[in-house]
């Protein structure tokens, strides 16, 4: 190339050429990183320590958490802690107080005097006395409240138990319930065992593993009061089939709903099931009948006739009423649409609040006949993100002979068998005009054109890049949310679909690559089998494998020698400077709970459009400017340790690329967003990522962190940004080799790995290193508007 120059010799502390130091390097190619080593271990790690509960009964307190001995050597005498949830006195309560006092324990009810908000508080109430009482007991049996009994001695339970070998046995039953879909996505031992699925009205396990269990796992305390207990356990064991043991053959624990009842007799003052042969040591009379309890009772001497009969007349008043059937109701009224998803605000319903309730039924009718996984369903109906508008499922690359999507080894059958990078090409179509493309467009057309993998001949291209612009930029092909159009393309995007196929080449999409840049989540219009290379793109709509997450090119500048300033000479551990609009992500309402001034700066703007002249902005809104006009967006990064990155309107933001400008490492707290070059990139290196629901427990994951390892990640992030995010032209050329390494390549670990240590090898021109100034200025108009930005002193956009 006529503008080619030798890239710039780097000498800092990540090595001579500025690349991976050689023994990193090779830990790199032999996955001998050391897991204490790897942020993303290091963010996971709950605030509980697990170690010393499980250190109690001599468990190892290493390895898997489902793993009993972890817990529990079986060589001493555990502390066992019998209790319910209940907010008040029933008289059905008094007996399953009675069979606990009998064996000498006393039965502890969680939720005395407190409203009944759902299933969800329910689960709340346990983990909050597991909590209380983590460094007093070791091991917990839960029953229901109004219709259990304790048959057993104690030495009996926890024999039993420690004899199934798991750290946790739920009761079972023979209905899945409130899950019927998931049924067939259980356990393989539910196919075999006499009753098939969990129960949550009893089970046992380790204190310190269901505490786990409900604080980690299904992470209830971020959940809506209004989720289903029994459900999310069902939940739980579906998508980690150990994640505790389902009592089938009643070893344990007896429910007596629907056909159980009949599998129960009584011998010698203990029930008996006839079915599985076993001697169950609770049972629970789960569903709305409790006679059959009342009657198991009275024939093992636990109950006489004449407390039955007053039992009875109880449970007649109690139906008679509707007693049960009115709390059920009015628990299902209230509950009727709640997120089921890990949230801050847990107990806010965002569908309501902005209105959404019948666009989600809606979309939830267009979801289902795309046989999406119910995880997925269930997360992408509570993303407001989606509501913008709808998006058609992508296309699978390939499909196997049934029409199901494959994505996978068939790839490589486009080559044989030989690295293809001497040949990869890259056809640009001529435009009949470039000038009307958008400015940003006719530059990434014209870096690769420029690049060393371009070719005028289509006959020898692998990929080719389309003379038409597909970014929907400010959402001008979206109806939006509040156009209840959620079902239908918006007619610039019938239009980009009709000018694609006219292309002379493009095969239903196959081998061609689409660059967008929108803020949508998604595709509004179908790409066929294209490659779709963008930024902000969601789990929901992505073809691993096959599509590119993109990040935005850096609006700020930021010089080699500002990034390679130490993390011990960087005056804070974690930064953010923003803006907020009222229906932005509601994840920065949150960031002033955690800033403190000193070693954690997050600072957030309100910036509502028009809102200034309205006088619309709420109270906190005049201090939050005050705290946002102290610092300024650059200061804070090229000062930092870590920086922050959280969703706006997007998933995307140009932060995380300026972040990485400037030295410091992404904290990425974005549930759903897709990396960019997640296919390519090992991120655990140089980022850390969390749950959005775990962002108050940032700083404690960050100080956790040895500085050692920070130093590490630090010239890691210099060297991925210098080689793959510094300007558009280099994140243009690394899609082309996610796409090569992905598509064509027969060995693609191999690629991926020397891209991880080589970076790019080869040479771009002299002025492709930076992007260029008109490409910024045009990206400013609809990224930053007007009315989100005022004169700052670095001159930053934000």
């Amino acid at each position: 190339q006529q503008k080619q120059q030798q890239k710039p010799k780097h000498t800092s502390s990540l090595g001579g050429d500025g690349r991976f130091p050689l023994s990193d390097a090779e830990k790199l190619l032999t996955d001998q990183f050391d897991p204490e080593d790897q942020p993303e271990y290091l963010a996971s790690k709950s605030q509980m320590d697990y170690d010393t509960i499980a250190k109690r009964l001599g468990g190892k307190a290493k390895g898997d958490m489902r793993d009993p001995s972890f817990w529990d050597d079986g060589t001493k005498q555990p502390r066992l802690l019998i209790m319910t949830v209940a907010t008040h006195r029933e008289p059905f309560i008094e007996l399953t107080e009675q069979s606990a006092s009998r064996i000498g324990k006393k039965l502890h009810v969680a939720g005395a005097g407190e409203f009944f908000k759902g299933y969800g508080w329910k689960l709340k109430k346990m983990r909050e006395t597991l909590l209380k009482f983590k460094d007093d007991y070791d091991m917990v049996l839960f029953t229901d409240s109004f219709d259990s009994y304790v048959f057993a001695e104690e030495s009996e339970i926890v024999s039993t138990f420690r004899g199934l070998n798991s750290t946790m046995v739920v009761s079972a039953e023979v209905n899945c319930w409130p899950n019927p879909n998931l049924a067939p996505l259980m356990p393989p031992s539910s196919k075999t065992g006499h009753y098939p699925y969990p129960n949550s009205g009893g089970y046992m396990g380790y204190l310190g593993y269901i505490l786990h269990l409900y604080n980690d796992v299904i992470a209830i305390q971020h959940k809506s009061d209004c989720c289903d207990d029994q459900g999310e356990l069902i939940k739980a064991v579906v998508l980690d089939h150990r994640a505790f043991l389902i009592d089938h053959q009643a070893v344990m624990f007896q429910t007596l709903f629907g056909s159980a009842k009949d599998d129960v007799t009584v011998r010698g003052g203990r029930i008996h099931n006839t079915a599985t042969r076993t001697t169950p040591l609770v049972v629970h009379a789960n569903g709305w009948d409790k006679e059959p309890l009342l009657d198991i009772l009275e024939q093992t001497g636990q109950l006489s006739s004449e407390d039955r009969l007053e039992m009875m007349e109880m449970k007649a008043s109690l139906e008679k009423q509707k007693t049960l059937q009115n709390r059920e109701k009015a628990v299902n009224e209230r509950c009727d649409d709640h997120n089921p998803n890990p949230s801050l605000d847990s107990e806010r319903n965002f569908i309501q609040e902005y209105g959404m309730t019948e666009l989600q039924r809606q979309l939830k009718q267009l979801l289902k006949p795309q046989s999406i996984n119910w995880h997925v369903l269930e997360q992408q109906l509570f993303e407001v993100q989606e509501y913008r508008t709808h998006c058609p499922a992508l296309t699978p690359f390939f499909t196997t002979p049934s029409g199901a999507p494959e994505v996978g080894t068939e790839r490589s059958s486009l080559i044989n068998g030989k690295s293809v990078q001497s040949r990869f090409r890259v056809y640009v179509y001529p435009a009949e005009d470039e000038s009307k493309l958008p400015y940003i467009y006719q530059y990434i057309r014209q870096m690769i054109r420029e690049g060393p993998y371009y070719t005028k001949d289509p006959s020898k291209a692998f990929a080719f890049v389309p003379s038409v612009d597909v970014s929907c930029w400010c959402e001008s092909c979206m109806y939006g949310a509040f156009k209840n159009k959620i079902g239908e393309k918006h007619p610039n995007s019938i239009q980009i679909e009709q000018d694609l196929k006219q292309l002379q080449y493009w095969n239903e999409g196959r081998q061609h690559v689409l660059f967008e840049f929108s803020d949508a989540p998604c595709l509004p219009w179908d790409a066929q089998h294209a490659i779709v290379a963008k930024v902000g793109l969601s789990s929901f709509h992505f073809r691993s494998g096959l599509d590119v997450s993109l990040p935005l090119f850096s609006m700020v500048q930021f010089t080699k020698e500002q990034r390679r300033v130490s993390p011990s000479n960087r005056q804070y551990l974690l930064t953010f400077r923003g803006t907020k609009s009222e229906r932005s992500d509601v994840m920065r309402n949150h960031l002033p709970k955690l800033h403190n001034g000193r070693d954690i700066v997050l600072v957030c703007a309100c910036r509502w459009f028009e809102a200034e002249k309205e006088g619309l902005f709420p109270s906190d809104c005049a201090e939050a400017e005050r705290e946002f006009q102290k610092y300024t967006y650059t200061s804070l990064a090229l000062e930092t340790k870590f920086g922050l990155v959280v969703e706006g309107f997007g998933y995307h933001s140009f932060r995380l690329t300026e972040i990485m400008a400037a030295g410091a490492i992404p904290v990425i707290v974005v549930d759903h967003y897709v990396l960019p070059y997640s296919d390519l990139l090992d991120w655990e290196t140089f980022s850390i990522r969390i749950p959005e629901h775990r962002l108050m427990e940032l700083p404690d994951i960050l100080r956790s962190i040895p500085p050692e390892v920070v130093e590490a990640m630090q010239r890691r992030v210099v060297f991925v940004f210098e080689q793959f995010f510094q300007s558009l032209s280099t994140q243009v050329h690394t899609a082309l080799e996610s796409i090569r390494v992905n598509l064509f390549e027969s060995d693609r670990e191999y690629h991926k790995r020397k891209l991880q240590i080589d970076g790019l090898n080869y040479l771009l021109p002299s002025d492709h290193y930076e992007t260029g100034k008109q490409v910024i200025k045009e990206s400013i108009w609809c990224n930053t508007p007007p009315s989100r930005r005022k004169d700052s002193k670095d001159n930053a956009p934000m």
